[in-house]
């Protein structure tokens, strides 16, 4: 008997579940959105398309993140098992499997993805990818982290400055943005190099075989002892610094928050950043609740997993215009 067209497009066709975790994946993580999410041939290739088209830059810049990350958490001797490198590993992965399938592969592959962390860490990941990468092959980022890491041992203050450095480089971009705050802690770094300033101790005062644990704040007996320039401001809001010639504002009138801190004066905790954020268009209303589900589960999986003083932010964008 032959097979009507109908028919044989339906039997090439994936499970309805299938294909509804395929999109919401790949809208969520690639920004591969489907305006018309109904199952045919028609929209399946449609989305493989999309997704090719996503991935054919992202891939190598996805590798290259991958590798530079490795090289630069290495070198500072941090963990390679942390939150961001599992994440551009995931990342880089799920690029490198998309890049040449088909359509129904693509579905597939999509739907039975397994991320190392989360799909929100994987898109921020992908999506600062090339700023990330920029700031790792920055030679004034490698030397400055070099130059760190041989007066570690013996400078209390160089000490801080690349434990900050391994927080970023640990945390994935959720957390901490490391185009811009590895960037700000080496320009600090910078600032305490140039004073040709040490704070040196001996061993009696700092562990040389210390065991760091990079969740927690280090003793404030050690942090007190740092000499570093005080007019070396952090700023982990984008655009807010002013300029050289602004007069700072008096003491007694200065707010200290978690948006600006002095890390060589200040021994003020740091706060955990734990984001949850989803955007997407084009939902129905099955997807939108799955979406927010997911979103829920993700909050409470961070706040369990997390100990330390947290700041906490979920942000959910979802333009839902179709019915189930």
């Amino acid at each position: 008997m032959v097979k009507s067209k109908t028919e044989n497009e339906s039997t090439a066709l994936p499970e309805p579940t299938i294909w509804a975790r395929a999109v919401l994946l790949g809208t969520a993580v690639l920004g591969a959105a489907m305006n018309d999410r109904s199952l045919n041939a028609k929209n399946v290739e449609l989305f493989g398309r999309k997704v090719r088209e996503a991935v054919q830059p992202m891939g190598p810049v996805a590798w290259a993140v991958m590798q530079a990350l490795e090289t630069r958490v290495k070198a500072v001797g941090g963990n390679l098992e942390c939150d961001r490198l599992r994440t551009a590993r995931s990342a880089n992965a799920l690029c490198e499997s998309l890049a040449n399938a088909s359509a129904l592969e693509i579905v597939d592959k999509l739907a039975n993805a397994r991320l190392e962390t989360s799909s929100s860490a994987v898109q921020s990941s992908l999506a600062t990818a090339a700023e990330s990468l920029g700031t790792l092959e920055d030679a004034t980022v490698v030397n400055t982290l070099r130059r760190l890491v041989q007066m570690e041992r013996g400078d209390l203050s160089a000490s801080k400055y690349l434990r900050e450095a391994r927080a970023i480089l640990h945390q994935d971009e959720m957390r901490r943005s490391l185009p811009l705050e590895l960037r700000m802690v080496v320009g600090a770094a910078q600032a305490y190099l140039s004073t040709g300033k040490q704070s040196i101790v001996g061993a009696s005062a700092f562990d040389t075989g210390q065991d760091y644990d990079f969740g927690t704040p280090a003793p404030q007996a050690g942090l007190t002892k740092v000499v570093a320039p005080i007019d070396v401001v952090i700023e982990s809001k984008r655009g807010s610094s002013p300029p050289p010639s602004q007069p700072r504002p008096k003491k007694e009138t200065s707010k200290k928050t978690t948006e600006l801190k002095t890390l060589a004066s200040e021994d003020l905790p740091v706060l955990t950043r734990v984001n949850v954020e989803r955007r997407a268009t084009g939902l129905d209303r099955a997807s939108a609740r799955a979406m927010l589900d997911e979103a829920y589960k993700e909050a409470l999986d961070k706040l369990d997993a997390t100990s330390t003083p947290m700041l906490v932010s979920v942000t959910l964008t979802l333009d839902v215009t179709g019915d189930e």
